[in-house]
Order: C-alpha cells, then sequence, then structure tokens
C-alpha cells in the first residue's frame, strides 16, 4: 500500500514537472517583447525544413550537415529575393507613406458621402457613424509614420528566429526525449501519441497554407501589375499575407486595393472607377478560383479539421489578445487544443474505472 501510494506521487511529481516546464516557457515567449513572432518564424522554418533534413540524414549525413545545407540554399533564395524585390517594396512603402494623409482624408469624405446618401434614402437623420470612423482612420493611419520603426524592429524577429529554428532541428528531439523522460509511464504513451499528431498535423497545415498564400500573393501581384495597379508588390503581399485567415483573410487582403479605387482623384486604369474596381475584384477572384479549384484539393488532406465556428471563434479571440499575429496562428493553435483535448478524453475513456495516475 505505501509502495503504491509513493508511486502515485512520483507520478504527480513527474507529470507536474513536465506542466511547469511547458507553462513556464509558454509565459516567457508570451511576455518577452518580439519572442512569440520569433518562435512562430521559427517553428515555420523548423517544420518547413524537417523533412529535407530527415531525407539528408537517411542519405547517411551527419545531422549537423543535414541542417546547415538546407539552411544555406533557404538563405541563399532568401538574399536573392530580398535583393529583387526591397528596392521595389521600399519605393512602394515611401510613396504609399507620403500619400497617406490624402487618402485618408479622400476616405474620410467618401465615407461622409455615403453616409449623407444613406440618410437621404432611408429618411432617418440619427444615422451617423462617420465621425466615429473617421477617428479610427485618423488613429490606424498615423503608424504609417512609424513605418520605418516597426521594420527596423522586426529585424530583432529575423535574426532570432533563425537561430532558434536551427536549434530547433539540432536538439528539437533530444529535447523532446527529455521531457517524455519526466512522464510517468501510465500516460507516457499518450503523450507520445500527442507529441507525434502535433507534428504531423502542424507541420502539414503550415506548409499547405504557406504555399496557398505564396500562390495567391503572386496572383495578385502579377494581375496587378500587367494592369498597372500602383503598389502592386504590396498588395500582393498583403494578399498572401491576409490569405493566411480563413474566411475573412482574402477580404481584408482586397481591401487595400478597391480603397484606392476609391478614393483616387481619378480612375486609375480605364476612364471608370466603377470598370476598375470590376477589373480588380476580377484579379481576386481568379486568385481565390485557383486557390479553391487547385490548390485545396491538393492541400486538403493537410489542412485541420475543425467546425467554421471554431474557427471564427479561434480568430476573434487571436485578434483580441495578438492582433494580426493572433489570426494567422489561431488555427493552428487551436487544432492543437482540440487534439490534446480528444487524445486526453479517449484516453480517459479508454481507462475509465481506472485511476489515470
Amino acid at each position: 500500500m505505501e509502495t503504491r501510494r509513493l508511486l502515485r506521487r512520483e507520478r504527480y511529481v513527474r507529470l507536474a514537472a513536465v506542466l511547469m516546464i511547458i507553462a513556464s516557457a509558454l509565459v516567457i515567449i508570451l511576455a518577452v517583447e518580439n519572442l512569440l513572432a520569433s518562435f512562430v518564424l521559427a517553428f515555420v522554418i523548423n517544420y518547413l525544413l524537417d523533412p529535407i533534413v530527415d531525407a539528408f540524414e537517411r542519405r547517411g549525413l551527419p545531422r549537423t550537415w543535414a541542417i546547415v545545407i538546407p539552411f544555406l540554399a533557404l538563405a541563399i533564395v532568401i538574399g536573392i529575393s530580398i535583393s529583387l524585390l526591397v528596392p521595389l517594396i521600399s519605393d512602394q512603402i515611401r510613396n504609399l507613406d507620403s500619400e497617406f494623409p490624402t487618402m485618408r482624408n479622400q476616405l474620410a469624405a467618401l465615407i461622409t458621402k455615403t453616409e449623407l446618401k444613406l440618410q437621404s434614402y432611408l429618411n432617418i437623420q440619427e444615422f451617423s457613424f462617420s465621425k466615429e470612423i473617421n477617428t479610427w482612420l485618423i488613429q490606424s493611419f498615423q503608424y504609417s509614420t512609424h513605418l520605418g520603426v516597426w521594420l527596423q524592429n522586426s529585424l530583432t524577429t529575423m535574426i532570432l528566429a533563425p537561430f532558434f529554428a536551427f536549434f530547433m532541428l539540432l536538439d528539437g528531439r533530444k529535447i523532446s526525449r527529455s521531457l517524455l523522460a519526466l512522464v510517468p509511464n501510465n500516460v507516457f504513451e499518450m503523450f507520445l501519441n500527442i507529441q507525434y499528431q502535433l507534428n504531423d498535423q502542424i507541420g502539414g497545415f503550415i506548409r499547405a497554407r504557406l504555399f496557398e498564400g505564396l500562390i495567391v500573393g503572386a496572383v495578385v501581384w502579377l494581375g496587378l501589375q500587367i494592369m498597372g495597379f500602383p503598389y502592386a508588390g504590396l498588395i500582393g503581399l498583403a494578399a498572401g499575407v491576409t490569405n493566411l485567415i480563413p474566411y475573412v483573410g482574402p477580404i481584408i487582403g482586397a481591401l487595400p486595393a478597391m480603397i484606392i479605387c476609391l478614393v483616387a482623384d481619378e480612375p486609375i486604369i480605364t476612364d471608370s472607377t466603377t470598370i476598375d474596381l470590376v477589373l480588380v475584384s476580377g484579379v481576386y477572384l481568379i486568385a481565390q478560383l485557383i486557390d479553391i479549384i487547385f490548390i485545396i484539393p491538393l492541400v486538403v488532406a493537410k489542412i485541420v479539421n475543425l467546425h467554421p465556428v471554431t474557427v471564427l471563434l479561434a480568430i476573434i479571440i487571436g485578434a483580441q489578445v495578438l492582433g494580426i499575429l493572433g489570426m494567422i496562428i489561431s488555427i493552428p493553435v487551436a487544432s492543437a487544443v482540440k487534439l490534446v483535448f480528444s487524445t486526453l478524453y479517449r484516453h480517459l475513456v479508454a481507462f475509465r474505472g481506472q485511476s489515470l495516475f
């Protein structure tokens, strides 16, 4: 009896140690500035390169060289991309930054004009929201003046993320084994199953969604560039990033181009603003059709299975807690939480009538 009690106490202590380590790591990541974004990017790099590293290692390369080779290849690709894209994007950022005040005023005037028309059509004089929206526009657009500071701060993330990713690939398995060694034997299989499913599901999800965002962003950029639309590179980049947000992402990504069409002093592409809106909408529609018809069917098996209501709630919570970054990572986080709780539930059902510990 005494032995059983000591064993049970040891199981509690070991499980508590694992949970405390995980909780402490999460607290540190959330508390330190730029650390969360660095770890998110590091996880993305880790899941992108892990299959390649494993393939090299199976061919006989030492683990370190199996990591260094794809890292160098990725660094070369990123370096070439930056050298080609940064001058273009930088010029567009400077031009857009100088035109922000004018665009803000034109958008505010458009909102006021629309409000007056609605008041006339609906005969509701109390209907007024232009003041609140104008205030929000001023608060939102003022961040454009700090765009250079934001880019400078993001340099920290760009430096830390590859550093973390390298050691995730190099020592991630050792760390996982060390944590699993602390897990009590009666729940060891459950923890091992959770780890395997998380790596498989989230890794597949990240690779699939990045490929999806890359294609959508490239299609939008190419379409707008062909039509001579201003800021095509920036808008394509925004479309690719926001496409990572399910449901509402494509709508958010299309807003900048639509707003530019509406607030321009004269039509940008043709002689009619309406036709311009139709053409720009057509570009986004083609991008989404390519996504829905060709890309999603190829990667659908890798996309997490969540109910639409759960997805929307996860996006809302992520936006409230971490803004745009929270919206992007909300789905894999929600999927991980669902996987952990469903696995724990199955374990409890399988051992119904027995003590978990």
